[in-house]
């Protein structure tokens, strides 16, 4: 099942200057924390919606391999969700959504969520529901479509369907960083959870060619048809995507890429079957890989007094 996340990072939030001056140096920024939980629950195909600071943010995040919309508006969070939503509905079964406001919650919470059924599947702490919220793909056209102001909240509970809470030992996933005192103290609890195993998968022949970098690239090929505008949404040079592309297509032997010359918005570019079937044979060796070596780390580490 494919999986995507949305998280909302347009508005600048109260507390967003006082959290600059924390953000810095070799911190994990709360943007990182988030992205984290998700791509180590395997949720991959994750778009952030920014726009206060957009620049910085997309600058700081770019190595991360995720999708970037802008809301320069800053409006409402849920014109927020609505373009991360409409971006990701051919392309998943299931969305994560979450706001930046709540960044704690842990990558057990996304994992235990994941594990549920249910259209509407929110955690639930001291009988507080928060995030992330996970939501069958099968509701955006409805929230895409609501044009009130009650938000995302008032969204889905016109929409009818039922809520699974799923109770979680998780107080990250309700609080909201309003204030220094929360701030500190969260980080803290957060980063004791934060020691893991990192492994970064490639294929390689003559060099190597294929890896999380590809992957992020063709995903975007093949949902907007372009290749510039893949490289606009993933921080990728237009130069180094072509690079990319050509020395992947010399190891295998074959396009992974059919593409049509076209003017300044450098025509159509389309991923090919053999292409398309690489990936998903790619995305699920990525996985179990990165299970195994959970594996493999829990036995040597799990007991240790070394951390």
């Amino acid at each position: 099942m494919h999986v995507g996340a949305v998280i909302a990072a347009a508005k600048m939030l109260p507390w967003t200057q006082q959290y600059q001056q924390l953000a810095t140096g070799e911190k994990l920024s709360l943007w990182e924390r988030i992205v984290l939980n998700f791509q180590r629950a395997g949720v991959k195909d994750i778009v952030m919606v920014t726009g206060y600071q957009a620049e910085e943010i997309e600058k700081r995040l770019r190595h991360c391999g995720i999708t970037f919309l802008r809301n320069d508006t800053q409006t409402e969070m849920l014109d927020s969700a609505k373009m991360g939503l409409e971006y990701l509905k051919d392309r998943c079964e299931r969305v994560f959504f979450c706001t930046i406001s709540v960044p704690f919650f842990t990558e057990e919470t996304v994992q235990k969520l994941l594990e549920q059924d249910g259209r509407i599947v929110i955690p639930l702490w001291q009988g507080q529901g928060g995030h992330p919220v996970l939501l069958e793909a099968s509701l955006i056209p409805a929230i895409l479509s609501y044009q009130g102001t009650g938000g995302l909240r008032e969204a889905l509970r016109v929409s009818g369907v039922k809520r699974n809470y799923v109770v979680v030992e998780d107080e990250g996933a309700v609080t909201r960083v309003d204030h220094l005192q929360d701030f500190r103290r969260l980080e803290e609890k957060h980063n004791s959870g934060l020691m893991r195993p990192q492994v970064k998968v490639r294929l390689a022949g003559k060099v190597p060619f294929f890896g999380p970098g590809t992957v992020t690239l063709l995903r975007q090929i093949e949902a907007l048809g372009s290749v510039r505008e893949a490289c606009e949404k993933t921080g990728i040079s237009y130069s180094k995507a072509w690079k990319i592309l050509r020395t992947a297509e010399t190891e295998l032997g074959y396009r992974i890429v059919e593409r049509q010359p076209g003017g300044k918005h450098g025509g159509q570019a389309l991923v090919t079957e053999q292409g398309k079937q690489l990936l998903e044979t790619f995305e699920q060796f990525e996985r179990e890989v990165e299970l195994e070596t959970e594996r493999i780390y829990n036995k040597f580490f799990l007991q240790s007094e070394l951390f």
